[in-house]
């Protein structure tokens, strides 16, 4: 019977550290010192994300009433066949 051996060096649910592709906006949180570690830069982007979807529903909401109603289908002008 063959010995089976098992590669645990990756994490399957994550991308493995030696990988870096794209923009790594956590990583530059922690370099302009805004956190001090991954975790709290990853809070962070979550509380701007709800921040800004707050403010969305927020425009959404006050907006909503203030344009005009349309104008009817005869309206300016044109003949109803």
């Amino acid at each position: 019977m063959t010995d089976l051996q098992f590669d645990n060096q990756t994490n399957e649910f994550g991308r493995p550290p030696e990988a870096s592709n794209g923009f790594d906006i956590t990583g530059k949180l922690i370099n302009w010192g805004f956190v001090s570690n991954r975790k709290e830069a990853e809070y962070v982007l979550i509380g701007v994300a709800v921040v800004a979807l707050l403010a969305a529903f927020f425009f959404y909401k006050s907006s909503a009433g203030s344009l005009p109603p349309p104008p009817p289908i005869g309206a300016a002008g044109q003949h109803l066949a």
